[in-house]
């Protein structure tokens, strides 16, 4: 075993990029902690790395302060998303990874439903293709999709769309210009530092270059190029829908909602059912990844989002999803997702 000291960090005042290429169970993995933070708050225990994978709780502070979503816009999303009859569930600090968690507030029976997402407050496939005045181009991005990406393209055109509904809603001052979905845009990360989030969408090309190599290097290459032709044709499509709609936004601003939504359906979006649709679901993408996680989920036949628990639930306890329906490489995990996931052994990251 190897042990990285805190001190290492706090002594040589130095947080850009620790690459670890660990060989577990005779496998290589690339597993990144590529971090623009500085090292002014540093935990007291040890970071270490053993023979049956990488248990991890480095703790970097982002160089500017981090913005921090309201309480009570999180409050306000729960409302929203089971139309004032919510369950018993919070969303506050998490307590084994960065930014927020959901938690429960009483006891859960293993195999009960925990909640129900209603599939009208889930941006999928379906809600796109029907929306008013996009969905016939948003479904020839789909029509298009490259495999290796899925439906990411034509989520996040849908999801930029709306975050700009809302930014044009706040800029007027005016709440019917808001969409279906305001208090879910509302806490959705929109930039570096936003509940503490990062991203490689939000790097430049020299970081990039800096911090990977090799097959992460490729991957967020490969990522970085697809995003940048697919968002210039988003860019235009909403840049002209906003003209029918005399809603007055700026170029850029139209550029950093289309970069911010692919973050967020990247980072964001669950691979569900069994042929593993694609979908945003609000409060359910709140949960921390967990190897093996005390939640599943499945879509019922109207459409909704049925979350089951695994296990006894207490009180008070942290609610954990998996991320993922496939096997990725610790390399490829961190280039979509934005954090290491553990090889082995449940854990939990953010």
């Amino acid at each position: 075993n190897h042990q990285i000291m805190p001190s290492t960090f706090r002594n040589r005042g130095f947080a850009t990029a620790i690459c670890f290429h660990l060989l577990v169970k005779e496998k290589l993995i690339d597993a990144f902690l590529a971090t623009h933070y500085s090292p002014r708050q540093v935990p007291t225990n040890n970071y270490r790395i053993g023979r049956d994978g990488l248990a991890l709780d480095m703790y970097f502070d982002f160089q500017d302060d981090p913005i921090i979503i309201p309480q009570e816009k999180y409050d306000a999303l729960l409302d929203w998303a089971f139309l004032g009859n919510k369950p018993p569930l919070e969303i506050k600090k998490s307590q084994v990874g960065h930014g927020h968690g959901l938690f429960a507030t009483q006891d859960i029976q293993p195999n009960t439903v925990a909640f129900t997402i209603p599939n009208e407050k889930c941006l999928h496939l379906q809600a796109c293709f029907n929306h008013s005045t996009l969905g016939s181009s948003l479904a020839t991005i789909e029509d298009d999709q490259d495999e290796d990406f899925g439906s990411i393209a034509t989520l996040s055109a849908f999801l930029a769309s709306e975050m700009l509904r809302e930014q044009c809603a706040d800029w007027e001052e005016d709440p019917s210009l808001s969409g279906l979905y305001g208090p879910y845009i509302s806490i959705l990360p929109s930039g570096r530092a936003v509940s503490q989030q990062d991203h490689v969408l939000w790097w430049s090309e020299k970081e990039v270059n800096d911090i990977f190599d090799g097959a992460s290097l490729e991957k967020a290459v490969a990522l970085r190029e697809y995003i940048d032709m697919e968002g210039s044709i988003i860019e235009g499509m909403l840049v002209s829908d906003l003209a029918q709609k005399n809603m007055g936004l700026s170029i850029s601003q139209v550029r950093g909602s289309v970069t911010n939504a692919f973050v967020n359906v990247l980072s964001r979006s669950m691979f569900v059912g069994q042929e593993g649709v694609q979908r945003l679901v609000p409060v359910l993408d709140m949960c921390q990844h967990a190897n093996n996680p005390n939640l599943i989920y499945e879509i019922n036949s109207n459409g909704d989002t049925v979350v089951t628990t695994t296990r006894n639930i207490r009180a008070g306890e942290e609610l954990t999803a998996r991320y993922y329906s496939t096997a990725f490489e610790g390399h490829e995990f961190y280039v979509m997702y934005g954090f290491v996931v553990p090889f082995s052994e449940p854990a939990h990251c953010n």
